[in-house]
């Protein structure tokens, strides 16, 4: 949670200089180096073509999932885009349910109901003018949601498997391999990024890919209906790390979110253990 809402306050800097494609490319494949090393040093075993055949889709699903992350983040505010795509959490927690097999008690359903309806107070806002900008932000973030939470699912039958990291590390290598055409392909501009932004790219990477890494062990170990709103509540972090640094206005509802998110969360991870 702390990973995703760090990594996305960056991200929202970087965008407004760079073009969202070539931040995912850059941020992902640093990020990435880091949990090559992980890999080797685990000792490389590729994985049964079944764990194989899922990281393949998961791979692809997550690339066209971060780059219409970060597309929205390019058009619209951190504060409405983040808390939209997290509502992800409802629809991993349903599929988690209803293929999963997955049961909760009655207390843990009430707090990630809460969690969720603070997710949603604390995106829900007025637009002051209705652009086509802010439409295709908010139209990005919900394809996040939807593949975002299908995806969880095919990516606790990875994290199940016997050789998970191996399941992790394939997974972001067919995601990277899947960026890397689209990149290349895409209109370049004259603007290029300087020094300090690769600086900032790297940073992100190592922050975004080590919050999927944690994600990832989380459903390794845990249910997928524990595991995913809690991730999923970085909102709560990035707003209120873009009304501090980038001025952006929390309304009282927002806030009032903000409490419900955090506190759902920590009464959830009391009664989890």
């Amino acid at each position: 949670m702390l990973s995703f809402g760090i990594a996305d306050f960056i991200a929202k800097i970087l965008l407004s200089k760079t073009k969202a494609l070539r931040t995912v490319l850059i941020s992902q494949g640093i990020g990435t180096v880091l949990f090559v090393i992980v890999a080797l040093s685990y000792g490389f075993v590729v994985p049964d073509t079944t764990t194989l055949y899922l990281t393949l889709v998961s791979g692809v699903i997550s690339a066209v999932v971060i780059w219409s992350y970060y597309g929205a983040l390019s058009l619209g505010k951190a504060s409405l885009v983040a808390p939209i795509a997290s509502c992800l959490n409802v629809v991993a927690v349903a599929l988690s349910f209803l293929i999963l097999g997955e049961s909760l008690t009655g207390l843990q359903l009430f707090l990630i109901a809460c969690v969720s309806v603070g997710i949603i107070l604390a995106a829900f806002e007025r637009p002051s003018e209705a652009n086509s900008s802010r439409k295709l932000s908010i139209l990005l973030a919900l394809v996040v949601v939807f593949l975002g939470g299908g995806n969880v699912i095919i990516q606790k039958w990875i994290a199940t498997g016997s050789q998970y990291l191996m399941g992790f590390f394939f997974t972001r290598i067919f995601m990277f391999s899947f960026l890397l055409p689209t990149t290349v392909l895409s209109p370049r501009t004259h603007s290029s990024p300087m020094a300090r932004s690769y600086v900032k790219m790297g940073l992100l990477g190592l922050i975004d890919v080590s919050g999927f890494f944690a994600w990832y062990l989380g459903l390794h170990y845990g249910l997928v209906s524990i595991v995913t709103p809690i991730a999923t509540s970085s909102p709560a972090v990035t707003v209120i790390l873009a009304h501090l640094f980038l001025k952006e206005r929390i309304s009282l509802h927002q806030s009032i979110g903000i409490v419900a998110i955090i506190t759902g969360i920590t009464f959830l991870v009391m009664i989890s253990q």
